[in-house]
């Protein structure tokens, strides 16, 4: 058992898992070998169907430091990323994905940044994508979409970009907003250290495409963003995210109008919540945008037609 003090802990690190088997052993390794080590890890298996609750459990036996939790039926993966933040009670808040893993430093300096300036809300690592080839995992065994080579080598690259483009972010709220709305494709944004009390008040109840920049956007205008390259993410780049436009919008929940325009439920909110000034004046951003929301549909739709044929 770890021994140390629940009095002392400072960070919750919350990590949301549907059948994650073949990943989970690195990944909550690579958690639990971190150099700052006052922190909770709370597990939360949306009703897995593979080891997944044999695994976490085992880990929790050995380590007090884990919260495992189990829900009784799949309640969604915006849920259940949602359920883990709520369950944190420490100052500082960290995501962590399953087929993730970090450098042993990645906690503690963070942390340090957040501790150094009270204006920073969030900060997040240097990220670097990594593939199959990476984790010793036969690709065969990850579900995802298969596009002919010349699509899938365009989709791995801006990929990588959504991934990656974690930049630093201050100003004025206007310049902040445009900021981020420009690198809307910095998911790796999501699995950095925030301040845990701003976060709960910018989780967006409803699902969609793109959700997790609408949590961003509320909270940049709580504080700054940092981008702590001295430290490093690696971030598996053949996610759920990875399978297509039409099942990103299933899996967030879309209606029939969401499924044929993939990101109209984001530019919905986006104008609802910025207000239709903040629309007005990036409205470049949004049509660049829902234009390639377009183009991934109709992509999405050629492979089925092909499939079929």
């Amino acid at each position: 058992m770890n021994d140390y003090n629940k009095e002392l802990q400072k960070l919750s690190i919350g990590m949301p898992i549907f059948n994650g088997e073949l990943f989970i052993h690195q990944a909550i390794k690579s958690i639990l070998a971190q150099t700052f080590t006052n922190f909770e890890l709370i597990i939360s298996d949306n009703a897995s169907t593979d080891s997944t609750r044999e695994i976490c459990e085992k880990f929790a036996k050995q380590d007090n430091r884990i919260r495992y939790f189990r829900q009784e039926s799949n309640i969604g993966i915006h849920k259940n990323f949602n359920f883990v933040l709520k369950q944190a009670k420490n100052e500082y808040f960290a995501w962590a994905a399953v087929d993730d893993h970090l450098d042993n430093d990645y906690m503690e300096k963070n942390i340090k940044v957040l501790e150094s300036d009270k204006n920073i809300v969030s900060s997040v690592g240097k990220i670097i994508p990594i593939g199959t080839e990476s984790l010793d995992i036969d690709s065969q065994l990850i579900e995802t979409t298969q596009y002919p080579k010349f699509i899938k080598n365009y989709i791995k690259k801006n990929r990588h970009k959504k991934i990656t483009d974690a930049i630093p972010i201050s100003g004025s709220d206007d310049q902040k907003i445009r900021m981020l709305l420009k690198n809307t494709k910095s998911l790796g944004r999501f699995y950095g250290v925030h301040r845990t009390e701003q976060l709960k008040q910018c989780i967006v109840d409803t699902p969609f495409i793109n959700v997790e920049v609408a949590i961003f956007l509320n909270l940049i205008l709580l504080g700054d963003f940092h981008e702590e390259v001295s430290t490093k993410l690696y971030e598996f780049d053949e996610g759920i995210s990875s399978r297509g436009i039409i099942n990103m919008a299933r899996y967030s929940g879309h209606n029939w109008f969401g499924l044929l325009f993939p990101f109209y439920p984001y530019t919905n909110w986006c104008i609802k919540n910025l207000g239709f000034r903040t629309y007005l004046k990036n409205i470049d951003i949004f049509f660049r945008l829902n234009l390639g929301g377009q183009v991934a549909l109709m992509i999405d739709l050629i492979m089925i037609l092909k499939k079929k044929i």
